[in-house]
């Protein structure tokens, strides 16, 4: 899978070979694996720095423990497993040993949402975000595309503390051109409008870009927020669109319960807006073994059905 300049849209193939460049750049670097180098794209970093990479077979809580222990020993260490097992299996070690102690962990959380597909609908993790971003002093982070996924990598190669680190297993289409900075707190304004404000993280954010000229078309202009920071969220980008739009559309590969929406919810209330919220994302249940495509229409995760649904409301 590539774009149309010949970029993958495969997360590992763009996060394995950065690593590789981060790890000689870096000698405080540590990997540990899931028996998912496969899948994380971590097999030239294991080739490269064999001291420096662990596999800890199927065993999330120890991969986790054991990553916090070397951080704390001075390693920045990128962990990984499957979404749904690096935050509920490992949900203990996450918030105490990673946590609780400041440990400089990367959890990186593979397969993200919905795009584990035909893994199986255990493997489908569309809690993540609510569990996470509730542990005191875990930063949230999820990529637009891979270039994005790029950006976030290189910060965390710098960054020191707790992170959740979601990546999907591909993307659906890179909404950059290039690496473009990223800063904890921050998002990105990727479109201006003033009917509506989409907000959206990850694969959504592509979404969010195609059902806007969706809506374009029925002259409904939109604005489209990129919000790679889930934790700690821009607040004042809510707040602002709010006021400017009055309509606030939160997009999400994840559960409407304590995702994107969610927080973009609290930061409504607590400010005292009076903006229409529309929350769009995985509706209270678990994921199938299914397709990606066929999971997200059935989610109405689709430009065509977020562009009805707004134009519905704004009737």
């Amino acid at each position: 899978m590539a774009d149309t300049k010949g970029r993958s849209l495969v997360s590992k193939d763009i996060f394995g070979p950065l690593m590789v460049e981060l790890g000689h750049q870096y000698p405080n670097i540590v990997v540990c694996d899931t028996d998912l180098m496969r899948c994380f794209g971590t097999k030239g970093f294991m080739k490269e720095f064999p001291k420096r990479h662990i596999n800890f077979g199927i065993a999330e809580q120890n991969c986790m423990a054991a990553s916090a222990g070397m951080a704390l020993c001075g390693k920045n260490v990128f962990s990984s497993s499957f979404a749904n097992f690096a935050t509920k299996r490992a949900c203990d070690q996450v918030s105490i040993s990673v946590c609780y102690n400041h440990a400089n962990v990367k959890v990186c959380g593979l397969y993200a949402g919905l795009t584990a597909e035909k893994n199986g609908g255990t493997h489908i993790g569309v809690e993540d975000v609510a569990i996470m971003r509730s542990f005191p002093d875990m930063a949230v982070v999820e990529a637009a595309d891979t270039y994005e996924l790029e950006a976030i990598t290189r910060y965390m190669a710098e960054y020191d503390g707790p992170v959740y680190f979601r990546q999907p297993k591909m993307y659906l289409r890179n909404v950059y051109d290039s690496v473009p900075s990223f800063e904890l707190g921050r998002s990105v304004e990727l479109k201006n409008g003033r009917d509506v404000t989409l907000i959206a993280c990850g694969i959504a954010t592509g979404i969010a870009l195609d059902a806007a000229d969706v809506l374009k078309e029925n002259g409904i202009e939109a604005r489209v927020i990129n919000m790679p920071s889930i934790k700690p969220i821009d607040a004042e980008a809510i707040i602002k669109a709010a006021a400017q739009t009055g309509l606030i559309v939160t997009i999400e590969n994840h559960s409407t319960v304590g995702g994107l929406g969610s927080a973009a919810a609290e930061v409504l209330a607590e400010n005292g807006s009076d903006a229409k919220l529309i929350r769009m994302g995985i509706k209270d249940h678990f994921g199938v073994t299914a397709s990606l495509a066929y999971q997200l229409k059935q989610n109405g995760l689709t430009k065509e059905i977020i562009a009805g649904e707004i134009s519905s409301c704004l009737r």
